[in-house]
C-alpha cells in the first residue's frame, strides 16, 4: 500500500505566475493560445514551455531529453507558483526515471493535469510525497474556458477553502454507502499500465477515482479485470468514476452492463458519470485528500483544504 500521506502544495493567488508544460503529445498553438489568453483573463501570468509545439515521432512534444529538461527547469524555478500541461496523449512514462522529484518536495506547487499526466501525479506521490490534482489542461479544458461553476470549484480549491461540496443523481449511484478515506486515482489506462513499476501509486484503504477515452468495453473490461484479479478492487473504501468519453460508442449498453457487472455487488459506494475526464471542463480533484462520500445525500465533499498557504503553516502543521 503506498503513502497516504502526502504534503499539501503551497495555494495558488489569482495574479500568479503558472508555466505551461509539454511532457506528453505535440498540441496546436491555436488551442493553446486560447487555453492563454482564458488564464491571462483570469488574472495569471502565463509562461511556455520551449517545446510546447515540438513534434518527435509525431506522437511526443519533443525528444525525451527536451521534455525532460524543460520540466526540470521549470520545477527548479522559483518564479512559478504552479504547474498546468498543454494536454496528455502519451511520453510522460518515458522520462518518469529522470525527473527532479527533490525539486518538487523542496517547493511543493500545484502540479495540475489528467490523461497522460496521471503518470507523473502517481510518480510525484511516490518519489516526492506531494499531493497533486487530476484537473484542467490548456488544450482540453481552457482553450474553451471553463464552466462558471467549474471556475469557482477551481479557485476555491487552489485558494485552500474546504468543505467543497458536489452533488449527484439517484441515477449515478451504481452502488450505495456512505464512506471516507484518502483519494487516488486518474486515467484508467495509465494506472493499469503502471502496475508493477516503481510508479505504482494504489491506496488499499482509500477511494478510487478512474476515467477514460476512447476505449472499446472489452479493453475496460480487460483493465478492470486485471485490477480484480491483483486483488486491489477488494481494498478500497468506495469508487468514483468520472466521464468515459467516447468509450463503449458501439454499444454503450454493454459498457453500463459491464459497470454494473464489477460494482453494483461490492459492497463498496460506486458513483459514475461524474463530471471529471476527458470531456473537458472538469472538475478538479485533489490527489491524496481526504474525501466524504455519502450517496444516501447525493455528494461527494473535501472537508480540509488541499493546499496550504506558506512556509510557515507548512512549519506549523
Amino acid at each position: 500500500m503506498a503513502t497516504k500521506n502526502l504534503t499539501k502544495p503551497l495555494a495558488l493567488s489569482p495574479n500568479g505566475h503558472v508555466a505551461v508544460l509539454a511532457i506528453s503529445s505535440p498540441s496546436s498553438p491555436e488551442r493553446i493560445d486560447q487555453g492563454r489568453d482564458y488564464l491571462q483573463r483570469s488574472g495569471l501570468s502565463v509562461s511556455y514551455a520551449s517545446n510546447l509545439f515540438s513534434r518527435h515521432r509525431d506522437y511526443l512534444a519533443g525528444p525525451d531529453k527536451t521534455r525532460l529538461a524543460e520540466i526540470n527547469l521549470a520545477l527548479n524555478s522559483p518564479r512559478f507558483d504552479a504547474f498546468l500541461f498543454a494536454r496528455g496523449g502519451y511520453g510522460a512514462m518515458r522520462i518518469l526515471d529522470e525527473i527532479d522529484y527533490a525539486a518538487i518536495a523542496r517547493n511543493p506547487r500545484p502540479i495540475i493535469g489528467f490523461s497522460d499526466i496521471t503518470a507523473l501525479a502517481q510518480a510525484v506521490a511516490i518519489r516526492a510525497g506531494v499531493s497533486t490534482f487530476h484537473g484542467p489542461m490548456v488544450n482540453t479544458d481552457f482553450h474553451g474556458g471553463l464552466s462558471p461553476s467549474m471556475e469557482a470549484w477551481f479557485w476555491s480549491m487552489l485558494r485552500g477553502e474546504s468543505g467543497l461540496t458536489h452533488h449527484f443523481t439517484p441515477a449515478q449511484v451504481i452502488s450505495p454507502g456512505k464512506i471516507s478515506g484518502i483519494l487516488f486515482g486518474g486515467c484508467l489506462s495509465l494506472t493499469v499500465a503502471l502496475m508493477g513499476t516503481p510508479y505504482d501509486f494504489w491506496i488499499d484503504d482509500g477511494i478510487w477515482f478512474f476515467e477514460e477515452v476512447d476505449e472499446p468495453t472489452y479493453r475496460i473490461d480487460r483493465m478492470l479485470t486485471q485490477l480484480r484479479l491483483s486483488g486491489r478492487l477488494r481494498s478500497i473504501r468506495g469508487v468514483m468514476i468520472g466521464k468515459l468519453k467516447d468509450c463503449g460508442r458501439k454499444a454503450p449498453a454493454e459498457l453500463d452492463e459491464l459497470l454494473l457487472d464489477f460494482f453494483s455487488r461490492s459492497g463498496i459506494p460506486v458513483v459514475r458519470d461524474l463530471p471529471f475526464g476527458h470531456h473537458g471542463d472538469n472538475l478538479m480533484l485533489p490527489i491524496g485528500a481526504r474525501v466524504d462520500l455519502d450517496t444516501p445525500a447525493l455528494q461527494f465533499a473535501f472537508p480540509e483544504p488541499a493546499v496550504i498557504y506558506g512556509e510557515e503553516e507548512r512549519g506549523a502543521s
